[in-house]
């Protein structure tokens, strides 16, 4: 039986300090059965800072960290106690709201990227971010809702970066 440390490290991002991809295949599991359970909403945010290589390119790796946990600490702080933030992975994140449904997660979303507009971030100065919202509908696999986040964020690439698009 794994302690609470452990437990702790093996689902915890050590740069950022929010859950992992271990973490997430835990939770997702669990709120898509409530969801189904109790018919609840719940939807999913990708986001990923733009133009991240970039900024690595041009003020180092030690910078992007400083930056990737700036971002971490700016969600956190603007999302409530329910809400789950995993780092995905490089520059991508994935938020986690349950009992909210695509119109309630697209203005959560299109706020979150705004906070992170408006933040400065030391020398590398001011980030963008793009973020693609989906809702998990009854019949979908936690791949095929994560997919449709993705697809909104490839969109929202496509379509300028810094914006918020839905997935149908």
């Amino acid at each position: 039986h794994m302690t609470g440390e452990l437990k702790q490290l093996a689902t915890t991002d050590r740069l950022t300090q929010t859950f992992n991809r271990v973490k997430f295949e835990e939770v997702i599991q669990i709120e898509m059965e409530r969801a189904k359970r109790y018919r609840r909403s719940l939807s999913l945010a990708i986001f990923d800072v733009d133009y991240f290589k970039k900024i690595n390119d041009t003020y180092g790796h030690s910078v992007g960290d400083f930056i990737l946990k700036g971002i971490a600490d700016v969600i956190k702080k603007n999302i409530r106690s329910t809400t789950y933030l995993f780092r995905w992975g490089g520059e991508e994140f994935v938020i986690l709201i349950p009992e909210v449904d695509l119109e309630g997660a697209k203005i959560h979303a299109e706020r979150l990227r705004k906070v992170l507009e408006d933040h400065s971030f030391g020398e590398a100065g001011t980030i963008t971010a793009s973020f693609g919202v989906s809702q998990f509908e009854a019949g979908d696999s936690a791949d095929a809702f994560l997919k449709k986040s993705d697809a909104a964020l490839y969109l929202a690439k496509l379509n300028g970066r810094n914006r918020v698009e839905v997935s149908s």
